[in-house]
């Protein structure tokens, strides 16, 4: 095991991973330490929906930073992330119209391929939609999916391509501090002397922030989804992913055919609420999730109405109070760096997280993320992020 290193990064999700990769194309040494495996946590229960359909012009900035690498990440990486671009549909009532308005206004200034369109318009795309209740709904052109394992997979490889080391199976089991900066990390199988590591724990980043005096306000939460097989022609692995803000649910297709959803009122309602173990949670999700999930896909899908479950999913995530990432220092802790409590919101900005990380390490700053805007001081400063619909996690 390697003794010494340039930056330690925590956690083998994809945020982790990215960092780890984007550090060593820098030119950095970098050590990536994982307790399990690779993808082990949220990463490999994630929807791995990609969009860039956000309320806050910051995260649709930098959405669409993530969004414009996607469609050659793994051409890049040099290992299969499965990305597939298929387009996004989100549908709103009456009470959140005008807000579509403006925000697909203001996404089109940042540069996002999307308009608005009338309910009815979605059935171009969706044979038989179900648009009763609804008045209005975007379609984002450049939305897709990608697989989250294999992406985080493929970060970790290309990284030890590049000379990074990975060590998984490997627990931190403290952070050394001389005086108020980062001096080692120490692991259940040795210490690593390192000036600067980066806390990507997910649902176990609250653990690793107190190891150098840090409160930080990520709650873990549980990540559900259900696949169902509709065994209909008209929705193929490209077909768009959709988003009913009525019933906060979200549904994409995977290249088989399938219909992947989660969210729901009763998914929304526990994350306000729930305390998880992030070391004891539910493998798959309560059947009432389940029975909410087919019956609001029923509602907009007809052609579904008789379709089979074929798999159901639960893992640990990490939520801050907004759901969306904390990321950068923390004032007092020299070299230490975060990326976390992004909750369902961050899969898809890990090529552009990475990158951050990266530029930050060598250059000390990032010309693309806001570090005001992202930053744990947010919250003391009654400045966090608020959704523009009802919805609150699509941020």
């Amino acid at each position: 095991m390697i003794r010494e290193a340039e930056v330690v990064v925590i956690g083998g999700g994809v945020h982790g991973t990215s960092a780890a990769y984007h550090l060593a194309r820098a030119g950095k040494q970098v050590v990536l330490v994982e307790r399990e495996t690779i993808g082990s946590g949220a990463s490999g229960q994630s929807g791995g929906i990609i969009r860039c359909h956000y309320s806050n012009e910051t995260m649709v900035r930098l959405a669409h930073r993530a969004a414009v690498r996607w469609p050659g990440l793994a051409d890049e990486l040099g290992h299969p992330v499965d990305y597939v671009r298929n387009g996004m549909v989100v549908n709103v009532a009456e009470e959140d119209a005008d807000n579509m308005r403006r925000i697909v206004e203001m996404q089109q200034r940042v540069g996002v391929d999307t308009r608005v369109v009338a309910p009815d318009e979605v059935r171009r795309w969706i044979p038989e939609f179900r648009a009763d209740g609804l008045a209005l709904a975007t379609y984002e052109a450049q939305a897709g999916y990608a697989d989250p394992y294999s992406t985080a997979v493929a970060f970790a490889r290309k990284a030890r391509e590049l000379g990074a080391q990975v060590l998984t199976g490997t627990t931190v089991t403290g952070i050394e501090l001389d005086g108020t900066a980062v001096r080692a990390v120490v692991t259940d199988k040795g210490a690593i002397r390192t000036p600067v590591v980066v806390n990507c724990a997910g649902a176990w980043a609250d653990r690793i922030a107190r190891m150098v005096g840090v409160e930080i306000p990520v709650r873990p939460g549980l990540l559900q989804m259900v696949a169902f097989n509709p065994r209909y022609p008209g929705w193929t692995g490209t077909s768009p992913t959709w988003t009913d803000m009525t019933t906060m649910t979200y549904c994409r297709p995977d290249t088989a055919g399938l219909m992947l959803a989660g969210g729901g009122l009763s998914e929304n309602e526990a994350l306000e609420t729930e305390d998880l173990d992030p070391d004891s949670y539910p493998s798959r999700p309560p059947d009432m999730f389940e029975a909410e999930i087919y019956e609001n896909l029923t509602r907009r899908c007809p052609w579904a109405e008789d379709m089979r479950r074929v798999r159901s999913w639960a893992g640990p995530d990490g939520n801050s109070p907004d759901y969306h990432l904390i990321f950068g220092p923390v004032p007092g802790i020299r070299g230490y760096l975060q990326v976390v409590g992004g909750s369902g919101n961050s899969f898809k900005l890990s090529p552009a997280t990475g990158e951050a990380v990266a530029e930050y390490v060598t250059t000390g700053t990032c010309t693309y993320l806001d570090l005001e805007a992202f930053s744990l001081a947010r919250f003391e400063k009654d400045r966090p992020f608020r959704g523009g619909y009802r919805m609150h996690i699509v941020g």
